[in-house]
């Protein structure tokens, strides 16, 4: 147990010089802010884009195993929903593997991401139908506070101890499915615990859903706690099969 603790603490310290800030400056000066990532050269000029996240994907250790089951197990979708779009990183990989013609819909909760997102994703969605929503994912319709945490990319609903705090305006999986017209469809979702709103909360709005790759989280439902690994039970409930699986991201697909 000690020798694995050793190891572990070993990579977080490589990983902690390999993401630092001066790595940063380096990384996006040597590139001129054109980072290789998985055969893209991804733009970092934005100003979203922070010193240590550049690094992070010269060193391929952005979203690492999320990127590579996108990239495994997506080409074949016509539509695409990315529930918790970000920087735009993912969705850019996930624009590499569609067809001309597919569509893609991205979902951001906070503001400061969602408002450049289509300008970071433009120059890989040339080819397809490419639709940016400011909204946060929940059990219900209506205005969420979302909290902000340390920068921009930490974003949970609900309070906490931090001052910066706003308000968006929130929506379900199955209402936003239906406001745009989506039937069948795969999903990609990274939205910090949220995703028990639907696995659990509303099962039915997945019934279109041929593919997903998930991040899962530990979260509050119902008032209970409920780990990522009861999320991951409750979509195999729903007769999704574990494609691939790495931690707490997994690819999931099911035959309709």
């Amino acid at each position: 147990m000690k020798r694995g603790g050793v190891v572990l603490g070993a990579k977080i310290s490589v990983a902690g010089v390999l993401t630092s800030p001066m790595m940063g400056a380096a990384v996006a000066a040597a590139t001129r802010n054109r980072v290789p990532h998985h055969g893209l050269r991804i733009d970092v000029s934005d100003r979203e884009f922070t010193s240590r996240v550049r690094a992070a994907l010269f060193w391929h250790l952005y979203e690492s195993a999320e990127i590579r089951m996108i990239r495994r197990h997506l080409g074949a979708a016509t539509t695409v929903v990315e529930l918790g779009a970000s920087l735009g990183i993912t969705g850019a990989h996930i624009a590499s593997r569609l067809a001309p013609g597919s569509r893609l819909v991205c979902v951001e909760a906070s503001p400061h991401l969602a408002d450049g997102l289509g300008r970071r994703l433009a120059p890989y969605a040339t080819h397809l139908t490419l639709e940016i929503e400011n909204l946060a994912i929940n059990g219900e319709a209506g205005p969420v506070d979302l909290t902000l945490t340390g920068t921009n990319l930490n974003a949970r609903l609900g309070d906490s101890a931090s001052a910066h705090r706003t308000t968006v305006t929130g929506t379900t999986l199955r209402s936003l499915l239906v406001d745009k017209l989506i039937g069948e469809f795969d999903l990609v979702c990274d939205i910090e615990g949220a995703e028990a709103s639907f696995l659990l909360g509303d099962p039915g709005a997945l019934d279109g859903c041929r593919r997903a790759v998930f991040e899962l989280h530990d979260t509050t439902f119902a008032g209970r706690g409920v780990t990522a690994g009861e999320l991951l039970a409750a979509a195999c409930d729903l007769g999704f099969r574990v494609i691939e699986r790495r931690g707490v991201v997994a690819a999931l697909g099911r035959d309709h």
